[in-house]
């Protein structure tokens, strides 16, 4: 029971976001953990920096929006100053001006105060608050543009999600398809040392010529680079489906796992269109875009507009602390300020803000037409495709099982001497043919339908 517990813990530990890709790599290498699509794509957004870049993005602009309230709100200030001004020594005297009448001049024993300084003292402390009242709503203007820029934000982290999954799926049925190619091409490299352990059987006995056994091996050594080539392919392919998982490649072994292939649903022009446009992220960005540029427009209007502003500051001084604190209580002053300014001229600086920011919104709202045709030209390409995909795709199923047993009949018939080793060759290149035209259909077919989901604004919403 305690080393049940020990273990518990232990794996608790290799769960954390910092040992999950090494978690990753020894599950899948010593336990041979087979991988589906969805496991390699929630892998993917907890690594890519990308992902969490764009997180650290979204943090970015919510703090943006934040600040963007401080030109609504009061602004406190704490003021204090120290001063202490030095000239040279000055000597002051001073007489008891009640008994002024009385004294005599001549006198040198005149009553009097003398003082001798050399340096003044000043310290003052206060608040001060300022209220901004009026700036032509450029202030709320800031705050509505600071939200723009915060949706902007979650829309890119949305389109770089979708980028990211797009890809591992096309590396995952890359793998998946030279996954299926390498079996293919190992199971024909079988069937071929039989038919040449068959042949040679046959050529000892007499029963067929040189001339089929020089085929046989002819097509065994085909057979066997047919099969380096294809590993080779399965090794790159496992290599970029670890890179775009965000995983370090230790030579750890992968299996894609492989589903029946389902036809997709299809759909019609008028939902493209409305999908691109509620959907798809980069159109998004494209219409906030236009939304920024439109407050841009408003802020640069806003410059022509007055701009009224109060504050109210609580002030004492004194020469030294005890002063100071006494004036506070005595001696200090309050003051009411209120500013009012408009713009009269600024050397047509202003005017041409205005012509530029409405020039720049006019080409973002070109960008977004053209981005928005482009868009939907690509989907319904692939609309066509996919649709084509699901009639060829039955086709291929069917010639699949049409050549295998197309390859054991003639195997059959050459086993009785009533069939060539040319038409037994025949048949097995057929067949592999025919299998590996198949798995290449249905990879292109699943990789684009993960391209429409993403042209469509959906891929990333079946994952999340």
């Amino acid at each position: 029971m305690q080393n049940f517990n020990l273990l518990s813990k232990r794996l608790k530990i290799l769960f954390t976001r910092k040992t999950l890709p090494l978690f990753v790599a020894f599950s899948v290498s010593i336990f041979g953990q087979n991988y589906s699509l969805s496991d390699c794509i929630q892998t993917a957004l907890n690594q890519k920096k990308t992902v969490l870049s764009a997180s650290l993005e979204v943090l970015s602009a919510e703090k943006g929006v934040k600040a963007s309230f401080s030109g609504v709100l009061p602004s406190v200030q704490a003021l204090t100053n120290v001063s202490q001004t030095r000239f040279p020594a000055r000597e002051v005297i001073g007489y008891d001006l009640s008994s002024l009448a009385d004294i005599n001049f001549l006198d040198p024993q005149i009553p009097s105060d003398t003082t001798v300084s050399n340096s003044f003292s000043n310290l003052s402390a206060g608040l001060s608050l300022n209220q901004l009242i009026y700036d032509g709503g450029r202030s709320v203007t800031q705050i509505q543009q600071a939200k723009t820029n915060l949706d902007i934000a979650h829309y890119n982290q949305r389109l770089i999600k979708t980028n990211v999954i797009q890809k591992v799926i096309q590396s995952y049925y890359n793998l998946l398809q030279s996954q299926k190619l390498y079996d293919v091409s190992k199971k024909n490299l079988e069937m071929s040392e039989s038919q040449v352990d068959l042949v040679e059987k046959q050529f000892e006995l007499g029963v067929v010529k040189k001339t089929d056994l020089l085929k046989a091996n002819v097509a065994n050594g085909q057979a066997r680079v047919d099969v380096l080539n294809k590993k080779v392919n399965y090794e790159n392919s496992r290599r970029v489906l670890f890179n775009d998982m965000g995983l370090q490649d230790f030579g750890q072994e992968i299996i894609a796992v492989d589903g029946e292939w389902v036809a997709p649903v299809i759909p019609t022009k008028t939902e493209i269109l409305k999908s691109l446009k509620n959907n798809n992220p980069s159109i998004a960005i494209s219409k906030k875009q236009i939304k920024v540029l439109d407050l841009s427009y408003k802020l640069a209007k806003g410059l022509r507009k007055p701009f009224i502003n109060t504050s109210i500051n609580y002030s004492a001084n004194g020469e030294n602390s005890k002063e100071l604190i006494d004036s506070f209580q005595n001696d200090w002053s309050l003051g009411l300020n209120i500013s009012f300014s408009v713009p009269v001229y600024s050397g047509n600086s202003l005017s041409i803000q205005q012509q530029q920011t409405l020039l720049s919104k006019q080409q973002s709202e070109y960008s977004y037409t053209t981005l928005l045709n482009d868009l939907r030209v690509q989907a319904e390409l692939i609309r066509e495709t996919l649709t084509n995909y699901t009639e060829i795709i039955p086709i291929n199923q069917d010639i699949v099982v049409s050549a295998e047993e197309d390859l054991k009949l003639v195997t059959k018939r050459y086993s009785l001497g009533s069939a060539t080793i040319l038409e037994v060759l025949d048949a097995q290149v057929s067949l592999m043919r025919s299998k590996s035209s198949l798995i290449n259909i249905i990879h292109d077919a699943r990789i684009q339908e993960a391209s429409l989901n993403a042209i469509l604004g959906v891929l990333d919403g079946k994952y999340q």
